[in-house]
């Protein structure tokens, strides 16, 4: 049953954004975002060694988010410590990474929001930043299309705000493209440039 409800919502997020965002107004609390956010990372963490295994190194083109790159960095160098497979250190490192960035996540898109003058709620600016990530954290493990699924959370983030926050679509594009694009360049520099292959 939690499962199917956590999928269910998943789903909606994915194929009626407007109309899940507009139900979320004023609902819950932060133990249903975290839960969800839990369920995610866990799946993410569960799939990228296994994309690592059959070759695909976690870089800009084949990883979703940065956790799953400074695993694939740092996993190797733990292998050689502990003698435990470095595939099952990509997979702890890629859900400890995420899991610790739930509370910047919030702020952060708070802090967004009231840049575009929201007036949504801190609770609302946790619902934006982790509901909006679904499909960088559904598919950011298959090859290829972890760049595109970014840019889906890209679409994601700025009808998040829009409804719960009720910022104005011109100024709430500009800034989540600008952010979109920050996140490209430390991606690609630091997920590229500086990932080993093993």
């Amino acid at each position: 049953m939690f499962l199917q409800t956590e999928f269910t919502k998943t789903w909606q997020i994915l194929a009626h954004p407007d109309q899940f965002f507009d139900a979320e107004r004023g609902k819950g609390g932060y133990w249903p975002i975290f839960r969800f956010f839990l369920l995610l990372n866990l799946l993410l963490a569960c799939l990228t060694p296994l994309m690592i295994w059959l070759g695909f190194p976690a870089n800009i083109v084949h990883a979703g988010t940065n956790a799953q790159m400074g695993g694939y960095l740092y996993a190797p160098l733990l292998e050689a410590v502990t003698g435990i497979t470095r595939y099952l250190w990509i997979g702890i490192l890629t859900f400890l990474l995420n899991i610790l960035k739930f509370p910047l996540i919030g702020l952060i898109y708070h802090l967004i929001a009231k840049l575009l003058r929201g007036t949504g709620t801190l609770l609302d600016s946790f619902k934006v930043g982790i509901y909006a990530v679904a499909p960088t954290l559904l598919f950011g493990w298959i090859p290829y299309f972890a760049l595109i699924s970014g840019l889906w959370a890209g679409y994601l983030y700025v009808v998040a705000l829009n409804h719960l926050h009720n910022t104005s679509l011109g100024p709430t594009i500009t800034l989540i493209n600008a952010f979109i694009g920050i996140q490209i360049v430390w991606a690609f520099t630091f997920g590229w440039f500086a990932t080993p292959v093993p």
